[in-house]
């Protein structure tokens, strides 16, 4: 990714390079428990030992070098992305280094879990689900002022952070430099919230997080989806053709606002066009919200989760193949170009 792709956010990371600061290791860490495995690494829950802030719990994650050669692209972009987005509603870098066969990522720990995983529990009231909507399109608001698309918003990339307020993640299938409505190309993203445009495999551009948004409020109001398909092929003839199946429900202050997002033609959607993400916030649905108060986080959490909620995770037993988090005791050195970085409020 060159220079002119990196976000209009201030580029920290870039400083972060450039002026040489010192970095954390591994040693100062103690592994609490192992949360995750997946493709490209393993996290678990860590405690810091040192420093500032000492005692802090965040996540670790941590990436072989080795597997993650073919994919060197991708992890400077999302460490790019990480260490440059400047909003309150993303997870954002704390630290990154790397040891002998790992690049390590920490960074703040959602100790509420995600918001797939809140779902299966029961779905959120419309007090609570506005809550994370309006912190919501305030991060999606701020991703298009800075010419990034998203391109995966759904339950599992929401979580909630150690106050409560909503923490959007994942920028693997994120794209930069999108400042028209047909900025990019490519099927990219998950069906289930793929907006109509992408299945069709037409250019789009802000638009397709909004329909993603709508589609994402449904879900979190209701275990039924909007649209269905035994299979990809039938999800999307569904997303393109069929009439959305809006949740019973919704009162017709939310009908009107999902009704507005989940529109086919991306020129007629609701935060579509020249006007984006003032329209949405102009709709009727957040008459009574202060935005200004959303951007500071003064609006009250439906749920404060402690910092120590670690067992809102799937432990992983130790013994499970592939589950166990890395030791990072190996002899052989292998070398990642200019990947530390310590966040500058922890300098």
């Amino acid at each position: 990714m060159s220079e002119e792709e990196l976000p209009k956010a201030e580029k920290n990371g870039e400083n972060n390079r450039e002026n040489n600061v010192p970095t954390a290791t591994a040693d100062q860490f103690l592994i609490l428990k192992h949360i995750g495995s997946g493709a490209y690494g393993e996290v678990a829950a860590v405690k810091k030992l040192v420093g500032n802030d000492e005692n802090q719990i965040y996540a670790m994650k941590a990436m072989e070098k080795k597997k993650m050669g073919k994919n060197k692209k991708m992890v400077e972009h999302e460490w790019k992305l990480l260490t440059s987005i400047n909003n309150p509603f993303f997870m954002t870098m704390r630290y990154s280094f790397q040891t002998h066969r790992h690049i390590v990522f920490v960074m703040p720990f959602a100790g509420g879990g995600d918001m797939l995983t809140m779902m299966e529990k029961s779905c959120l009231t419309e007090k609570s689900a506005e809550f994370y909507l309006c912190e919501l399109v305030e991060g999606i608001g701020y991703l298009h002022e800075n010419e990034i698309l998203h391109r995966d918003v759904k339950l599992e990339n929401l979580l909630v952070g150690h106050d409560g307020h909503l923490l959007i993640t994942d920028y693997g299938l994120s794209a930069t430099s999108c400042n028209s409505d047909d900025a990019i190309e490519g099927t990219i993203g998950t069906r289930h919230t793929m907006a109509p445009e992408i299945h069709l495999k037409k250019r789009y551009g802000p638009a397709c997080d909004w329909w993603s948004v709508g589609i994402t409020y449904c879900d979190m109001r209701s275990s039924k989806s909007v649209f269905d398909g035994d299979d990809s092929v039938q999800y999307s003839e569904s997303t393109v053709k069929k009439r959305p199946r809006i949740p019973n429900c919704l009162s017709p202050r939310e009908r009107s606002l999902v009704n507005k997002l989940i529109v086919r033609d991306p020129a007629q959607r609701l935060g579509g066009g020249v006007d984006g993400t003032s329209a949405i916030k102009q709709h009727d649905y957040f008459k009574n919200v202060l935005w200004q108060d959303v951007i500071l986080k003064k609006l009250v959490p439906p749920f404060i989760p402690s910092n120590e909620m670690i067992t809102n995770f799937e432990c992983f037993p130790e013994h499970q193949k592939g589950s166990q988090f890395p030791s990072f005791e190996h002899p052989v050195n292998l070398y990642w170009e200019n990947i530390d970085y310590t966040h500058p409020s922890l300098i």
